[in-house]
């Protein structure tokens, strides 16, 4: 018997939980999400219970249901959370696929880590989350949109068949309302009329994707876990386009330091080190100001690049000129295994130093997310794009202690 492996996570009315994992006020009342777009995203489950459904219009729930709760959408928050549920999942499996803000695949030597994944995903966000494993993403995907909400199954082979005579074609992840038309003239309504066909048959009548779902269904993986696995690279690039546009000297610095800090996270990940950077201001206009900066010797950490910016930056940011975007480019890269440490720098004890502080940096981003901890020199750019280290910090990860 096929060992299923295929794991499927998804976060059970995820905008509205978030807001309820913040606010435990909210607990149990009707909340809604999409208040910013006069339409609801997301409704919790005593949401739903009243017959709100999704794209229903504010101003129509307002009227017929007063006890709910409507709250603006906060994306970035719902990223963060997004971003701790694949940092947990990573925590029991090394190939993990971010398929949406709300889901993922991962790929599990065995089921027998399900239940606890489930805990702990809840216990620390503060929210509950279906799962469903099985031997294919399909089926997986199947087996925990049918068990929802707070749900976990595992599908084995000998039970496919009770399983998938239950789901009607439409509703097979992969199968849009077009094709499922087309395939119920061919006589298939199910799921299983569908996996219960002949290769022969298949091969004739179904288009490649199709082909593909018809495979998943009776068992045989053809979509794979398309996990992140890191690279060396060339160079590494990290930009961001800011609003509102700002002259301001420490607005500009502060993107700058972001987008520093971003890059060197990505260098760190795969072992590399830079020998030089490339730093520009974007104007209103669309104009760009550059500037090359040369390292002594290849580095990982970001601390000397930001202080390089902060002795070139009068030479690129022009006086009473807006800017809207900045951006930061590492090259000259190299392995770090070929960077020697020079015994007679004085710079060498800071150097360890560091080290020590963006290894724990690095383990916290993996394990809670990126930007769990920022530099000071950042802060500025968080809190403008909505004062996210401010938030960040309401996001705990309940029940655990550091």
């Amino acid at each position: 018997m096929k060992t299923a492996k295929i794991l499927h996570v998804d976060g059970d009315s995820f905008f509205a939980s978030c807001e309820m994992s913040l606010d435990y006020r909210l607990r149990g009342l009707p909340v809604v999400t999409g208040g910013e777009r006069g339409i609801a995203s997301s409704m919790s489950k005593e949401a739903k219970a009243l017959g709100i459904y999704r794209g229903m219009p504010i101003f129509k729930i307002r009227k017929l249901y007063p006890q709910v709760v409507v709250r603006s959408s906060d994306y970035l928050n719902y990223t963060i959370f997004a971003e701790r549920m694949y940092a947990i999942v990573r925590r029991y499996s090394d190939v993990v696929e971010e398929y949406s803000i709300d889901e993922c695949f991962a790929e599990l030597a065995s089921g027998e880590q399900v239940e606890e994944i489930k805990g702990v995903l809840q216990r620390e966000l503060g929210m509950t989350f279906s799962l469903g494993l099985a031997p294919t993403k399909v089926l997986a995907k199947l087996v925990s949109s049918q068990n929802k909400p707070d749900g976990l199954a595992t599908l084995v082979p000998e039970d496919t068949s009770r399983f998938l005579r239950e789901i009607d074609v439409g509703k097979v992840w992969g199968i849009g309302p077009a094709t499922a038309q087309e395939l119920r003239t061919l006589g298939i309504e199910t799921a299983l009329d569908l996996s219960n066909k002949t290769p022969e048959w298949a091969r004739e009548h179904l288009h490649k994707s199709t082909l593909a779902i018809w495979y998943e269904l009776r068992g045989e993986s053809r979509l794979a876990v398309h996990g992140t696995v890191p690279s060396l690279q060339q160079s590494v690039q990290s930009t961001k386009t800011f609003s509102p546009p700002s002259k301001d000297k420490r607005v500009i610095l502060s993107e700058l330091s972001k987008n520093i800090e971003n890059a060197f996270v990505n260098i760190r990940r795969v072992g590399q080190c830079a020998n030089k950077m490339y730093y520009f201001l974007k104007t209103q206009e669309y104009r760009y100001h550059r500037l090359q900066v040369d390292f002594e010797k290849g580095i990982d950490t970001p601390e000397i690049a930001i202080n390089r910016v902060k002795d070139t930056l009068n030479q690129v940011q022009h006086p009473n000129t807006l800017y809207r975007a900045t951006g930061v480019t590492l090259a000259g890269l190299v392995p770090k295994e070929m960077v020697q440490s020079d015994l007679f720098d004085s710079s060498c004890g800071n150097e360890a130093a560091w080290q020590k502080v963006f290894k724990v940096v690095d383990t916290m981003d993996k394990r809670y997310g990126s930007h769990t901890l920022v530099l000071g020199s950042s802060l500025v750019a968080f809190q403008r794009q909505g004062g996210a280290s401010i938030r960040r910090l309401r996001i705990p990860y309940i029940g655990e202690v550091l």
